[in-house]
């Protein structure tokens, strides 16, 4: 690649990326909380309106995929934005901020799950492997032995894993073999893609290894390293800036549409592309909020959703906790037969995990970032 002037490159910050991760965070938390020990509500559970609203936060998984796609965009721009500058990337202070970053968290609840929570009131043992977890393999132990296991909250570490193997392999690609085309970087991310699409084809009857599977969902992080470089080389900013409110009203109701319906559509072999079209989708809208001059709505300035962006780490890592805590005590105390009291529950569950990531944020997360400076 060629080297670019430090001054010619765009600073590598975003708008509104901070509050689509907190829509992310947000509509995963609500899903768990309406599927996630459901089996303890009343019969209002199964009723008309309920399951109507269960319809459309139902679609909260798709916020995995969000978070995904929006990983790829930003490591790959800040690697891209690296090279530019320096002429090379370095890959020990690369590590050494994925570690800072993802790490200590990571570790702080995994250890917490194997070690401390069995020996807590309602603690339970899990059957997962310590040795996967430690190797940022928790997905893979998900698929084999997740099933039978109730432990949520260790569940949840899953995602991060498949980031970690992402992020470490592409990071080292491109500091050990330094492509030179921008073309390259299409073709390696078009080849992931392509190469997710197969995968997801031969393993159509095991739902667990489509949910899970580092080669089944790496196409979301390839999607979002498709929009950083092309965010990055500016062939796109363009395109985006000129879309007529009009347009992107229309896109925005195709794209709830497919969210809608789109457990009638990828069926067979079609769900093959299950993870592939809302990647799509969700890569149009990382671009449109960057960059439309028409958008309708610019996320980060729904109120506290670009400050709750800060907290989605620590709010996706904890929401499960929550909800089996405060599920027990709905259950043991029979607040479980009113509309009223799960609305109870989810605002409980919501209130006390955002203040835990919030604590979590400002006096553990951000010392430890700090040291972030020294591997710049």
């Amino acid at each position: 690649m060629s080297k670019t002037s430090s001054s010619e490159i765009a600073r590598p910050f975003f708008d509104n990326l901070n509050g689509l991760r907190f829509v992310g965070a947000l509509a995963v938390l609500l899903f768990h909380c309406f599927s996630l020990e459901r089996e303890i509500w009343g019969d209002f559970f199964q009723g008309y309106w309920f399951q109507k609203v269960y319809l459309v936060v139902g679609k909260g998984h798709l916020g995995i995929i969000l978070f995904f796609v929006l990983s790829g965009f930003l490591i790959t721009y800040l690697l891209l934005y690296e090279n530019a500058k320096t002429g090379r990337i370095n890959l020990f202070n690369y590590l050494m901020r994925r570690f800072l970053r993802v790490w200590p968290m990571y570790f702080l609840v995994v250890l917490f799950g194997f070690f401390l929570f069995p020996i807590l009131p309602y603690g339970i043992e899990t059957i997962h492997e310590f040795w996967r977890f430690a190797l940022f393999f928790s997905n893979i132990d998900e698929i084999l032995l997740g099933k039978n296991d109730p432990l949520n909250f260790l569940s949840a570490t899953w995602t991060v894993s498949v980031e970690e193997q992402f992020y470490l392999t592409w990071g080292i690609l491109i500091g050990i073999i330094s492509f030179r085309k921008h073309s390259t970087y299409l073709l390696f991310f078009t080849a992931i893609i392509v190469g997710s699409l197969v995968f997801r084809a031969f393993h159509l009857g095991d739902h667990r290894v489509l949910y899970f599977h580092t080669f089944s969902v790496m196409s979301d992080l390839a999607f979002g390293g498709i929009i950083g470089l092309l965010a990055f080389t500016g062939k796109v900013k363009s395109f985006f800036e000129n879309l007529t409110r009009v347009q992107l009203i229309l896109f925005y109701l195709f794209a709830a549409i497919i969210f809608l319906i789109e457990g009638h559509i990828f069926r067979g072999f079609l769900f093959t592309f299950e993870r592939f079209v809302p990647g799509a989708i969700f890569a149009f809208i990382i671009l449109e909020q960057v960059y439309s001059k028409n958008s309708f709505y610019k996320i980060d300035k729904v109120p506290y959703f670009f400050t709750s962006g800060e907290l989605t780490y620590g709010f996706y890592m904890f929401h499960c906790f929550f909800i089996y805590y405060w599920s027990i005590f709905f259950k043991n105390h029979g607040y479980t037969e009113h509309v009223w009291q799960f609305v109870s529950y989810v605002l409980l569950v919501f209130t006390c995990t955002y203040a835990l990531a919030w604590i979590s944020l400002h006096y553990f997360e951000r010392p430890i970032l700090g040291l972030k400076k020294y591997f710049r």
